[in-house]
C-alpha cells in the first residue's frame, strides 16, 4: 500500500476502533490481506496497532465517560484473554493459512450480522442476558469471552472486541452497548499485548507498514472515543460498520476460493 492509503487506513481503523470498541484489526488485517500482504504477517502487523490504540481509547474514555469502564469486568476478561492469546500462539505455527483464512471471513461475517442487528438488536441499555442475576456465572462467563478473544487477537489480529462486545452484552448482561465497548477496549490492551508478545517472537509484524499506520490512527481511536459518546448514536454506527464488514467477507471469501 502507498503511504497516504496507509495513513487513511490507520485513521478508519482507529475512528471505528474508538467507537465501537473492536481494536482496528477487523480493519486493518483484511485491507492488507486484500493487498496482497501474506495472513499471518497481515494479522500480526494488525495486532501490533490494536495495542497502541485500545490504549488510547481507554484514556480517552477516562476523559470523556469514566462511568462506563467496568474495571473488574475488564479484568476478567483480560486473565482470560492471557490464556487464549499463550493457547493460541502454541497452535498457530501448525496451522495453514487457507483453514485461517476460512476461519476468518465466519468471524467476520458474524460480525456484520450481529452489527446490522439480524441476530438480534443491540439494546441501548443494558440487556437481561443469561447470567447478569449471578455474579459468578457472570465471572464465568466474561473469563470465557476473554479466551476466546486471546484466541482472536492471535490468529486474526483482531483486539477480540468482536467477541466481547456482544458476549458483555448478551452473555454476561446488564451491561450497555455503551459499556461494553469501553470495557472491551480496556480489557483489550493486556490482551494484545500478550499477542504482540507473541507475533513479534513469530517474527510477524512489518515494522514500517505499522509505523505508517500508528499516527493516525491514534489520533481516529480518541476522535472515535469522542464521538461515540457526544455525538453518534450507537445504532447507526453499528449499521455502517456491518456494511463494511459483509464487503470485507465477501473479498476474502473470494480470495480464498
Amino acid at each position: 500500500m502507498r503511504p497516504g492509503l496507509l495513513a487513511l487506513l490507520g485513521a478508519l481503523s482507529g475512528l471505528l476502533s474508538g467507537m465501537l470498541g473492536i481494536g482496528g484489526g477487523l480493519v486493518i488485517g483484511p485491507a492488507l490481506v486484500l493487498s496482497g500482504v501474506p495472513l499471518k504477517r497481515a494479522f500480526g502487523s494488525a495486532l501490533a496497532v490494536v495495542l497502541p490504540v485500545a490504549l488510547i481509547g481507554v484514556l480517552t474514555e477516562v476523559v470523556v465517560a469514566p462511568e462506563n469502564l467496568l474495571w473488574v469486568t475488564a479484568a476478567v476478561v483480560a486473565v482470560g484473554g492471557q490464556a487464549g492469546a499463550l493457547l493460541a500462539g502454541r497452535a498457530l505455527p501448525h496451522l495453514r493459512e487457507r483453514p485461517l483464512r476460512l476461519a476468518f471471513a465466519l468471524l467476520v461475517l458474524y460480525a456484520a450480522l450481529r452489527n446490522l442487528g439480524i441476530l438480534g438488536a443491540w439494546p441501548e441499555e443494558g440487556f437481561s442476558g443469561l447470567a447478569a442475576s449471578t455474579p459468578p456465572l457472570a465471572w464465568l462467563a466474561a473469563a470465557v469471552f476473554g479466551v476466546l478473544a486471546g484466541l482472536c487477537a492471535v490468529f486474526f489480529g483482531v483486539g477480540g472486541g468482536v467477541v466481547v462486545v456482544p458476549g458483555l452484552v448478551f452473555g454476561v448482561g446488564g451491561i450497555s452497548l455503551h459499556q461494553a465497548m469501553a470495557t472491551s477496549l480496556l480489557a483489550m490492551v493486556p490482551t494484545a499485548a500478550q499477542g504482540v508478545r507473541v507475533a513479534l517472537r513469530q517474527q510477524r509484524i512489518d515494522p514500517p507498514t505499522v509505523t505508517a499506520l500508528m499516527p493516525t490512527a491514534l489520533l481516529g481511536a480518541a476522535a472515535g472515543v469522542a464521538l461515540r459518546n457526544l455525538a453518534l448514536e450507537p445504532k447507526l454506527l453499528a449499521l455502517i460498520f456491518g456494511c463494511f464488514l459483509l464487503f470485507v467477507c465477501v473479498q476474502l471469501l473470494r480470495r480464498t476460493r
